[in-house]
């Protein structure tokens, strides 16, 4: 009888240890959790280049005779800026001047009579550029053209100093264009000779 009990005793505290192993196993673990906050402010990125059309060649020109360049100056903007990004036209030439200088140093070829903020259907003589295309689409300003020298572009001198002459509003993912034109006539009493000279174009991200 106490073997009996003996028996039951042990196999009560076994099934008993038996129970707390299983529970411990069983039991899931207690977790916590919180929270790491991240942060980052991406700055302005923005390159700018003339894929088409940095050398403009007019040949020989018979004044009274317009010439327009049949290549195009293509120029390619890319910008992670929100707002989109600016391109202004300058030749760092005061006065009425152009780019375009003679050899002897001082005689230049005139601007265009049309200006940035007014362009003119072709008429009379200087050099003139005019926006002919653009990815963002242009101004109305420009005309209606959609080609290289089209009847219906409108021409501008180019300033002395940097002026806005497109706008490409909002975020662009990728590359985007603008093409433009160049356009030329002399009255008959510029000097002959050989002229020559730069534009700057200056692409401008925009952050507000």
């Amino acid at each position: 009888m106490r073997l009996f009990t003996g028996l039951k005793v042990l196999l009560g505290s076994a099934l008993l240890a038996l129970f707390v192993v299983c529970t411990l196993w069983i039991t899931p673990a207690k977790g916590a959790t919180d929270t790491v906050t991240l942060s980052t402010s991406v700055q302005e990125y923005l390159a700018f280049s003339i894929t088409g059309g940095s050398t403009i060649s007019f040949g020989n020109l018979t004044p009274g005779t317009a010439i327009c360049s049949d290549t195009a100056t293509v120029a390619s903007v890319t910008t992670n800026a929100s707002n989109g990004y600016t391109i202004g036209l300058s030749d760092s030439v005061a006065s009425t001047g152009s780019a375009l200088r003679h050899t002897d140093g001082n005689t230049r070829i005139a601007d265009y009579v049309g200006t940035i903020a007014t362009p003119t259907a072709w008429t009379g003589t200087g050099l003139g550029v005019s926006l002919f295309a653009a990815d963002t689409g242009k101004a109305a300003k420009w005309g209606t053209g959609a080609t290289v020298c089209d009847a219906n572009n409108k021409y501008a001198g180019v300033p002395q100093n940097a002026t806005t002459a497109h706008t490409a509003t909002g975020y662009h993912s990728g590359a985007d264009t603008s093409s433009w034109n160049w356009k030329i006539d002399v009255p008959n009493t510029q000097k002959t000779g050989t002229y020559s000279g730069n534009v700057t174009f200056t692409a401008t991200a925009a952050l507000t």
